[in-house]
């Protein structure tokens, strides 16, 4: 509902903007207001994430978006991605957990050191490699993208839990592990987090 009502005030304050201003340069400005930010790192975390609604086994998540029409790539200094992680432009989401062990985790090898990450790319395809989920796709990221900022709960949109700088887990220096998809799908689902967390069920 909250979702519904995110996106019903955006289109209203869009439409306010044409009727009474008749300016293309003020509709311009009012629609750079309400989306949701492009190359900015911004940060949630999902609680009790279950693999089934009907199961009493949960784990507390954190879940990184990062929208960009261009992609990002390393800049050569310490504070740079890390070698083994790539950001394609699109949407790409990278999900860790708060613990540093894997005891408490129902998604086997995740910790506050390991990643799990999809890019949901501008194509409306997704990166082909055996660390994603190929079966879910999203048609327009950035659409799916605005939803979630805007639809989800509000810590999302935080202004301190956005950065333009890279994550500290992603860079060079600390160099998280992204786990391989086949270690994790049966415990984790790209749709289940998207759908029933962050777009369906918001806190």
């Amino acid at each position: 509902m909250k979702k519904i009502f995110g996106i019903m005030t955006a289109a209203l304050v869009l439409t306010a903007g044409f009727m009474f201003t008749g300016c293309a340069e003020a509709a311009a400005d009012l629609k750079q207001a309400v989306a949701a930010p492009e190359d900015t790192w911004c940060k949630m975390e999902v609680k009790n994430y279950k693999k089934a609604d009907t199961d009493t086994a949960s784990t507390n998540l954190y879940a990184y978006f990062y929208y960009s029409k261009t992609g990002l790539t390393s800049d050569g200094t310490d504070a740079g991605l890390n070698p083994s992680i790539t950001i394609p432009a699109g949407l790409t989401i990278i999900v860790t957990t708060t613990s540093n062990t894997n005891s408490d985790s129902i998604i086997s090898g995740l910790t506050n050191n390991t990643i799990i990450k999809k890019t949901f790319l501008l194509n409306g395809e997704t990166v082909a490699d055996d660390k994603t989920d190929s079966q879910y796709k999203v048609s327009n990221p950035g659409a799916t993208w605005n939803a979630i900022y805007w639809g989800t709960k509000s810590e999302i949109r935080d202004e301190a839990n956005k950065s333009k700088n890279v994550p500290g887990l992603l860079r060079k220096d600390v160099g998280a592990t992204e786990l391989n998809w086949d270690s994790v799908k049966d415990n984790f689902s790209w749709k289940r987090l998207l759908v029933n967390y962050l777009l369906d069920k918001p806190e």
